[in-house]
């Protein structure tokens, strides 16, 4: 694309704005006002604040426990090797590098992703000029009270660590394809290596990057084509080879001075992260085309995800194929900038997985194979076995705010048809099918797919309050509009709340009549945003619905991250060490004190299932820790340790040879997990029946309000613990929990 051209694609961009931000877009994105400076300074005050307040009060979640006794090691210099069951060692480091200054707690082993929260929630602040002015503050407010973004900021994984880097990746691209400046491909080249440090769903991002890229691409060029070709002489062979003729030579070589900026962006992406996919080919060994080879590109046992035996030889055959190849690509389009761009990014991406170059062979070669190859793997398993529906249920559960308005705002975007709106939604829906395809399903995960449905519909907010013509109508008007949505919604409550168990017929007359009613409105909400007379009733009528939902976001943000952070009441909590343990763990260190015994208080800790965690990390300044297994044969009486926890199945084993040395033992839930039999054989057809079930209303208006009705019924994999006579009376949350509502 030659001058001329990219001058309209430059024109084209800024076209979409809102007219109150065009003239800024080449100028300092902090041009902001005092309103603007004082909004943003308190979200990041409210956010931080929410992010830690207690932040160390919750049970340590397995992985999280992991996280933090590896990083705890790597504080006092025992080394970190990469391991991707892990994932990326980046948040290890940093964590280790806040043990190493400030000491090692649970507060500090969380206290990293609290901060990237916070800085997640002041990032709009660097895309205004697309989102606009209302529309960016519109996007912090959401992701500072988002249930998803809060929990998970203070929750030792690194999916919110991804967001921010993710988030970063859009707003350098944009930028980019505006100004063409180099800084940002240099950027972009450093968040991508922090992303690959990270976790694999890098993959994921790049991928769906790239393809909007790709189709990008293949819409330009076909929109050039049949602007150049008279359709009614040219026939379809003749139309397929200009479009491939247009393809192959649009981009004149693939040179960055005459490539237009989508496809340069295309290129850096691609070469830095092609070599990235080389164990992707551990697909190809158990099909015909590799399998009578016997050759293992990934193991499935052993060291899972890196290649054996002659694989090995084929491995390191496509790695250097592929960094040649990316190269060349680099060199062709344009050397200069292509060889800092993969300097920052190797460079990164070596620290990191070398930890500082302290392991270099291993960790060049885990980073560059196995951190895809045990994901390769790992696929097969579908760890957590959800339906896939799972996101539609916990999206709407949690994200009900941004999830209904990003409906909206897609829906109008895909009318107007703008290029940055167009990708938003693409965004948007893309990683939610993305996420739900893959196999493995979580609901740390519900961050990535919430991200961009809250900045699309941020944006989508903004623009209406923006253009908004407040005084075309009376106050009175605009107030009793506003307060409409809130008036319908309670009037259904009171319904459902009042009349829910009454009986047929009405209790299947009643919920249809609802349905209607509310259907029939929305539908002339529809028809009426088409006519510009009623345009600002409707977008009032939205901006109602979003002043209730708001503080019900609130509630259900601090309910999930402060009341039920680890009671599997929630969804959002699924399987979560019970807090119990910490009770437990505060019993112990009584009994040290009282026996005079410390940090070297005997313990005994049965490992089956996993059970060696946290208390790994909850332990690791005690010195007389055990980890055995207990079973028939081993529990043959230990005369030293003072306290025992065995694993349930091997209670009656531990029972006979325990019972008299120590207190009647006690059963503990060790880990807890939401009832998840309430939506796994969710169907069409008993979605369909519920709707005329006004019981079925009640139950799911109770849980979604109130997280109702799954309390009893939550599961859990024990403990006994066994304690010699001096350890303290236990109160433990666990009883109270299953026994409410």
């Amino acid at each position: 694309m030659g001058t001329h051209k990219e001058s309209e694609y430059t024109y084209s961009v800024i076209n979409v704005l809102p007219n109150s931000i065009k003239h800024k877009l080449k100028i300092s994105q902090f041009d902001l006002s005092f309103a603007e400076v004082g909004t943003y300074f308190l979200l990041a005050l409210l956010a931080l604040a929410l992010r830690v307040f207690q932040l160390g009060g919750r049970a340590m979640h397995h992985d999280e426990s992991l996280h933090a006794f590896y990083s705890w090691q790597l504080s006092e210099g025992m080394g970190l090797v990469h391991n991707p069951m892990m994932h990326g060692p980046l948040q290890m480091e940093i964590t280790a590098g806040i043990f190493f200054l400030f000491g090692d707690s649970d507060f500090n082993a969380r206290v990293f992703y609290a901060v990237i929260g916070t800085v997640l929630v002041v990032m709009p602040i660097l895309f205004r000029s697309y989102l606009g002015k209302l529309g960016a503050i519109f996007t912090s407010s959401m992701l500072c009270i988002s249930p998803a973004m809060l929990y998970f900021s203070r929750f030792a994984r690194n999916d919110i660590i991804m967001a921010v880097f993710t988030f970063g990746l859009v707003i350098t691209l944009w930028n980019y394809l505006a100004t063409k400046n180099n800084k940002y491909l240099y950027i972009m080249s450093a968040l991508l290596a922090l992303c690959f440090g990270t976790k694999e769903t890098a993959f994921l991002v790049t991928g769906l990057l790239g393809l909007y890229l790709v189709i990008r691409f293949l819409h330009e060029t076909w929109k050039q084509t049949m602007e150049d070709t008279k359709l009614d002489v040219t026939t379809y062979p003749q139309l397929y080879v200009r479009l491939i003729q247009k393809a192959t030579s649009s981009g004149k070589g693939f040179s960055k001075s005459t490539a237009p900026a989508y496809l340069s962006v295309l290129i850096l992406l691609s070469t830095l992260t092609l070599p990235q996919w080389s164990a992707f080919a551990g697909i190809l060994q158990t099909t015909p085309l590799l399998n009578w080879s016997n050759l293992t590109l990934v193991s499935e046992t052993g060291n899972i995800g890196m290649p054996v035996g002659g694989g090995k030889v084929i491995a390191s055959m496509i790695v250097a194929g592929l960094l040649g190849f990316s190269s060349y690509i680099g060199y062709k389009w344009c050397w200069s900038v292509w060889w800092r761009c993969a300097a920052i990014f190797y460079s990164c991406w070596i620290l990191i997985y070398t930890t500082v170059l302290t392991n270099l062979g291993d960790g060049i070669r885990s980073g560059i194979w196995q951190s895809l190859g045990y994901w390769v793997v790992q696929q097969g398993e579908a760890r957590g076995g959800q339906p896939n529906h799972y996101y539609l249920m916990i999206t709407p559960l949690y994200e009900y705010l941004p999830f209904l308005v990003a409906i909206i705002a897609s829906i109008y975007y895909l009318r107007i048809r703008d290029q940055f709106s167009l990708f938003l939604v693409y965004w948007a829906i893309a990683t939610f099918v993305v996420y739900t395809v893959a196999s493995e399903k979580m609901p740390w995960l519900l961050v990535n797919i919430s991200l961009p449905i809250i900045v699309l519909s941020g944006r989508f907010l903004g623009r209406i309050v923006e253009f908004t013509k407040w005084n075309s109508i009376s106050k009175i008007r605009v107030i009793i509009t506003l307060l409409v949505p809130g008036l319908v919604t309670t009037l259904v409550w009171a319904i459902i709340e009042y009349w829910g168990d009454i009986d047929e017929p009405a209790s299947t007359v009643i919920p249809l009549v609802l349905i209607l009613l509310v259907g029939g409105g929305l539908y002339l909400a529809i028809r009426l945003s088409l006519k510009g007379t009623y345009k600002l009733y409707v977008s009032l009528i939205l901006m109602g619905l979003v002043a209730l939902l708001a503080p019900l976001t609130v509630r259900t943000s601090l309910t999930a991250s402060y009341i039920n952070s680890d009671i599997p009441v929630e969804m959002i909590v699924y399987t979560q060490t019970s807090p119990d343990l910490k009770t437990i763990m505060t019993g112990m260190e009584e009994m040290g004190e009282r026996t005079g015994d410390g940090k070297r208080l005997p313990i005994k800790i049965d490992q089956t299932s996993g059970f060696t965690w946290p208390w790994s990390w909850y332990l690791r300044h005690y010195e007389n820790v055990g980890y055995p297994t207990y079973n028939s044969e081993s529990n043959t009486g230990d005369p030293t340790a003072k306290v025992i926890l065995v694993h349930s199945k091997n209670h009656e084993a531990a029972d006979k040879a325990y019972s008299r040395d120590y207190l009647e033992p006690k059963r503990i839930p060790h880990r807890w997990w939401f009832p998840e039999y309430t939506y796994r054989n969710v169907s069409i057809v008993s979605v369909l029946g519920s709707l005329a079930d006004f019981g079925a209303w009640k139950r799911l208006a109770s849980y979604w309000l109130n997280r109702e009705g799954v309390a009893k019924n939550i599961g859990s994999e024990d403990s006994y613990l066994y304690a010699r006579e001096g350890f303290p009376q236990l109160k433990l949350l666990s009883e109270d929990v299953r026994s409410g509502p």
